[in-house]
């Protein structure tokens, strides 16, 4: 059985990189557990990486199992509970296959981060704070996919003025003297805050150059508004980004979709 975990694009989309994952497995599940299994893990892996804010309009994750595991069959039952907050009999197995499977899409999707076109610096961009989930992930995207953002990344500049330009013009709630911005070294707790209730810190600039000096950091943002939060993994912008797509007019072989 395939089942296809790629919803629509909510917005329109660019006709750039087409992304094609195709993964198996040996689990004994039904159509519609692996469905919801998948959704649940493309939302946290795959709809949550950018490299330049655009989609292919065939970017497509499917998975495929072929029940040979032997295992208790995970039913669209179970899933289907689980998915609603509830632990039925049989809720450990679709659980466990669930943590695999989100696993398996977040490895794969940071790899995309990784390999894009020019890409010197990841940076995985971590809001919380927000009123509620929708202004998070709103405020998680504008900062993960302003150009101006991904330039002073690529750059090695901490300039959170940037990052406030960002979230003023996302869809979340903002009060500029809640806002606190810091960074960390990836998963690390320890965080160098620039910015705390939207006033500058006592970091000096050197050490907060020092902060986004590595190839992958933290981006941390807190609204303090709320208990929601988000996370985006995202590219810096490079000059070999540009040259890359620009291509040549004089060279078809050249020439981006």
């Amino acid at each position: 059985m395939s089942v296809s975990g790629r919803r629509p694009a909510a917005l329109p989309a660019g006709l750039h990189a087409t992304m094609l994952c195709f993964i198996t497995t040996d689990a004994a599940i039904q159509p519609g557990a692996l469905r919801i299994a998948l959704q649940e893990a493309v939302a946290k892996s795959f709809n949550r990486i950018t490299v330049d804010g655009d989609m292919s309009t065939n970017d497509t994750v499917l998975v495929l199992a072929n029940g040979l595991a032997g295992n208790v069959l995970m039913t669209d039952r179970v899933a289907r509970a689980v998915k609603a907050g509830k632990r039925p009999g049989g809720s450990a197995e679709f659980l466990v296959f669930l943590a695999a499977l989100e696993h398996v899409c977040l490895e794969l999707a940071k790899k995309i981060v990784r390999d894009g076109e020019g890409v010197h610096r990841v940076v995985t961009v971590r809001v919380r704070g927000a009123k509620n989930e929708r202004e998070a992930d709103a405020a998680a995207r504008a900062i993960a996919n302003s150009a101006l953002v991904k330039t002073s990344w690529h750059g090695g500049d901490p300039n959170w003025g940037r990052i406030i330009d960002a979230l003023g013009y996302s869809a979340a709630t903002v009060i500029e003297d809640q806002i606190d911005i810091g960074y960390s070294a990836p998963g690390a707790r320890r965080v160098l805050w620039s910015l705390k209730k939207g006033q500058p810190t006592k970091a000096t600039f050197p050490k907060l150059c020092e902060a986004v000096a590595p190839t992958e950091f933290d981006l941390h943002v807190n609204l303090n508004l709320g208990d929601a939060s988000a996370v985006m993994y995202a590219a810096d912008l490079t000059e070999e980004y540009v040259d890359f797509n620009k291509g040549d007019v004089g060279d078809a072989g050249s020439l981006g979709g």
